[in-house]
């Protein structure tokens, strides 16, 4: 079962991670999506599994203890608005989705918290939207790439 921190709890957590930085502001996002995705069936005893693996993740890629704490705490926070609104919870997922496309390097942690035959669908979706942006965002449009073409061809002859 996860916490249930007050309102004040909650304020305060917030302000605590407040000046973490962008980089901490993206593994909390993607960590809070992942732990509330990789719920089953509405059984928070799965989210009890997946927030003791962020935990390790967290103690185990942030080098200074006091800051995975203070991630952790901010992650159990976000993961209980999850449970209140849906909604937050879409919207926060759009992000993470965002944040995996800016920063590849953290769909590792999709990998450790997704691993098992009980998420390889939630993984495979996850790695079809990352695949889908990075296309969209990547790729030329046929017009420019048939520039491109020309000026690469007048640039090498």
């Amino acid at each position: 079962m996860l916490p249930h921190f007050s309102k004040i709890q909650r304020f305060i957590i917030r302000w605590k991670s407040r000046s973490l930085g962008p980089d901490i502001d993206s593994i909390i996002t993607v960590l809070s999506v992942l732990i509330y995705m990789g719920k089953s069936d509405k059984k928070e005893d799965n989210m009890d599994k997946q927030l003791g693996i962020a935990k390790h993740i967290l103690y185990d890629r942030l080098k200074l203890g006091g800051i995975a704490s203070f991630v952790l705490e901010r992650v159990i926070v976000e993961v209980g608005e999850f449970i209140d609104d849906e909604a937050k919870y879409i919207r926060a997922r759009e992000k993470a989705f965002d944040e995996f496309v800016q920063n590849i390097q953290l769909y590792s942690f999709a990998l450790d918290m997704l691993e098992g035959e009980e998420n390889a669908s939630k993984l495979e979706m996850l790695r079809s939207v990352i695949q889908k942006s990075y296309d969209e965002t990547y790729s030329l449009k046929k017009e420019s790439k048939r520039i491109l073409q020309v000026q690469e061809s007048r640039f090498l002859h």
